[in-house]
């Protein structure tokens, strides 16, 4: 009997970052492990990748343009149904800005292989020069609404490979999920359109009784840009917004009401005033925006992401040649 590779399929999500995707995909090209095929979700680009991206691409590579920004969540999903459609075991999420290590993919399967419960694994992720600790995946604290990175900023020589952890949640940067994950949970909730859909997808997993694992023998390189733009309005108001979200979700009344308090009368104030003291007007009022709606819309409850349609997505069938 012949033992066939599981066939994974990997989802890259492309905005304006056509160099990084070409890195990115020679990094994933010399990878080894499982059946792969391989879409690059455009998200609406303006820099040129519909260009430049389609002529470099492999035979087994896949341009899927969306037509418009459906940001983190809906472009993933869009690359992860059509994952599904052709049937892959696994789906790989894996940003663009991500150089991964020939052997990273092998013990991410073999742990979810060996565990049951597990619906998805991740690996230690590391800093643009393979120095320092991003995260080996992350820990979320509803009391306070801090969703941290574990290990951020250890030394790589400190963490023991053979470490392995049960976790709250995964970085998204890189994220090996099972297929039955999905189809039991659904797809990542495209309320959240950017920043906490990887924290929400894994505290929704839990709540189902399904573990998130960390490897630290799987390992990827990742240049990390979040802090850059941490005071634009569009972080603002994301960021500020969806953790009132994730709180308001999955978090008990005592939790939901000590994470307001915070917020109403220490979070959100200082935020606030940081922005305006600086200048940064919209930013301020974004954060005033993202606090209001995360308290009083309810928009993550509608549910869309809960089906898992096998084939496409209706915004991406437009956008398809």
């Amino acid at each position: 009997m012949v033992i066939q590779p599981p066939k994974i399929g990997v989802v890259i999500l492309n905005y304006n970052a056509a160099q990084d995707v070409l890195r990115c995909l020679a990094s994933l090209r010399l990878a080894k492990g499982g059946q792969r095929r391989t879409w690059i979700v455009d998200n609406a680009s303006s820099d040129g990748s519909d260009a430049v991206l389609p002529p470099a691409l492999a035979p087994d590579e896949v341009w899927l343009p969306t037509g418009e920004n459906l940001g983190y969540a809906g472009g993933n999903n869009a690359g992860i149904r059509e994952a599904l459609a052709w049937g892959a075991d696994y789906v790989l999420i894996l940003n663009p800005d991500v150089v991964v290590d020939p052997e990273f993919l092998p013990p991410l399967v073999r742990a979810l292989e060996a565990s049951p419960r597990a619906g998805m694994a991740c690996p230690l992720v590391l800093d643009e020069d393979g120095e320092r600790v991003q995260s080996l995946g992350g820990e979320a604290n509803l009391w306070t609404g801090r969703c941290g990175r574990r290990l951020y900023g250890a030394p790589l020589g400190s963490v023991d490979e053979k470490r392995w952890a049960e976790v709250d949640f995964p970085h998204g940067a890189c994220v090996l999920i099972k297929r039955s994950l999905f189809e039991e949970i659904g797809l990542l909730n495209e309320a959240y359109f950017l920043y906490y859909e990887d924290v929400e997808f894994g505290l929704r997993a839990r709540r189902e009784g399904l573990t998130t694992l960390a490897i630290a023998q799987s390992r990827v390189r990742h240049r990390d840009t979040t802090e850059a733009g941490a005071a634009s309005p569009l972080v603002s108001y994301h960021g500020t917004r969806n953790q009132a979200w994730l709180v308001a979700e999955y978090g008990r009344f005592p939790q939901r009401a000590a994470f307001l308090l915070l917020s109403a009368y220490g979070r959100w104030p200082l935020k606030f005033a940081a922005r305006l003291f600086r200048g940064r007007l919209g930013a301020a009022w974004a954060v005033f925006r993202g606090a209001l709606h995360g308290q009083f819309s309810k928009e993550w409850r509608r549910g869309d992401h809960l089906a898992v349609p096998w084939r496409g997505h209706p915004r991406v069938i437009e956008a398809l040649p």
